[in-house]
């Protein structure tokens, strides 16, 4: 009995430890979600080939970590059996409609189990009497592994009954030759036109609609596709449903003019991406990436549009963030501390966009902003202390007009792109 009362205390103390640590470790939810996909894009890297799967993967990941960490922090028979979070459910339709292999799904799982278990480990090592490290350790992989058998359970067995109810279907075949469309495996145009029962050599735009909150509801995309086609004239509408997102393509053998889709109004919490205009089948995949272009943008946004978005209109910034890397490095080096998002920073961005926008002129900047002329010469000499040169570092005119247009860009980047641009530490 004595050693059954021993081993019950242990218990207990171990519990408590899972709790505390989790507790303790709640803000850092972000920091191992980070962690695990930095590790996924070279372990499953079909996964971040495409913007809208890439998205979906971040927020499964997010949603486990914190499904695990809830695991650990609270009655864990309870969130061991609520089934996969509503994100991954996202993610596993988005794999079955995208064509990725239940396997890579499951590697995906399983490398994150690993990098979470150690990562779990070191925290908990760190709070751990020694005593309890050993009986700690295994309670907590026991209980990922649990976690994670469950999952990958429920995974194969939602994989292969959706999977098989997608191919069984009109729409599973037509999205089916689409992917192959997209993926470059169809050459003939006509042959593929028939199948589909879609205009592929005329002219097309793409859409791709999603609620910026992820939840479903309601017909809003819809509705938000009838109204743009409506808006476009006599076009034909190819779309493929998901639950929360939308693919089009609007195609028509005539004219085509996507400008009228700008002032459509859509339905609040809507997301509208568009292409620009491309012709025939090769224009039918160019506007599929357009269209994904600007998506990613938008969702990146430090405010979601309440509009239609198209290409033209971020094509600039769609070129400079193919490679988002260098884009970062560019802004940050190009605006130092002027990427922080408090108001005092904020203020001194408009000051200073209104500043390049009347070509350098402090009196008509003053004029656009309200304010007095002494007011904008103070905030740009707060600038050059603060280290954000208004002249660049060369001789002349030349490295002037140079240095005005990369703080033109770079604003024009911050803006559209937000607080993923932010100074490190800000």
């Amino acid at each position: 009995m004595t050693s059954d009362r021993a081993g019950q205390r242990q218990e207990e103390a171990v519990d408590d430890l899972l709790r505390q640590v989790a507790t303790t470790h709640a803000s850092e939810e972000a920091e191992l979600t980070a962690t695990i996909l930095d590790r996924l894009r070279e372990t499953v890297p079909e996964f971040f080939a495409d913007g809208d799967v890439a998205h979906d993967m971040g927020a499964a990941v997010a949603a486990n970590v914190h499904r695990v960490r809830e695991l650990l922090a609270g009655d864990a028979e309870r969130a061991r059996s609520a089934g996969l979070p509503l994100e991954a459910g996202d993610l596993l339709h988005t794999t079955i409609q995208h064509g990725i292999p239940l396997i890579a799904l499951l590697e995906a799982y399983r490398a994150a189990q690993g990098i979470a278990g150690d990562w779990w480990q070191h925290r908990l090592e760190t709070a751990a009497p020694a005593d309890l490290v050993s009986p700690a350790t295994r309670r907590l992989h026991q209980r990922l592994v649990a976690y994670i058998d469950t999952a990958a359970a429920e995974i194969r067995a939602r994989y292969e009954r959706e999977h098989r109810a997608l191919e069984n279907s009109a729409a599973g075949r037509r999205a089916q030759l689409v992917r192959q469309i997209l993926d470059g495996e169809v050459t003939d145009a006509h042959a593929a036109s028939l199948t589909l029962n879609h205009p592929l050599t005329g002219r097309h735009v793409a859409l791709i609609l999603w609620r910026a909150g992820g939840d479903p509801g309601g017909d809003d995309l819809a509705a938000a596709l009838e109204a743009i086609s409506g808006a476009l004239g006599p076009v034909r509408v190819l779309a493929l449903t998901g639950r929360h997102r939308v693919y089009a393509w609007l195609s028509t053998a005539g004219e085509l003019d996507a400008g009228p889709a700008r002032a459509v109004a859509v339905p609040p919490g809507v997301q509208v991406a568009m292409s620009g205009v491309h012709t025939g089948l090769a224009g039918f995949v160019q506007a599929r990436d357009d269209a994904g272009r600007v998506a990613e943008i938008l969702r990146d946004a430090v405010s979601p549009a309440d509009r239609v978005v198209t290409y033209d209109e971020l094509e600039l910034s769609v070129l400079l963030t193919r490679d988002r890397a260098a884009c970062q490095r560019f802004v940050r080096r190009v605006l130092g501390t002027l990427t922080r998002e408090d108001k005092h920073t904020m203020r001194a961005r408009r000051t200073l966009e209104a500043y390049l926008a009347t070509g350098g002129s402090p009196t008509r900047t003053a004029e656009r902003l309200g304010v007095h002329r002494n007011t904008v010469v103070y905030r740009l000499n707060a600038l050059e202390q603060d280290g954000v040169s208004l002249s660049g570092s060369g001789p002349g005119t030349e490295a002037e007009s140079v240095r005005r247009l990369e703080l033109q860009v770079a604003l024009r980047l911050l803006e559209e792109l937000g607080p993923s641009l932010e100074e490190p530490g800000a």
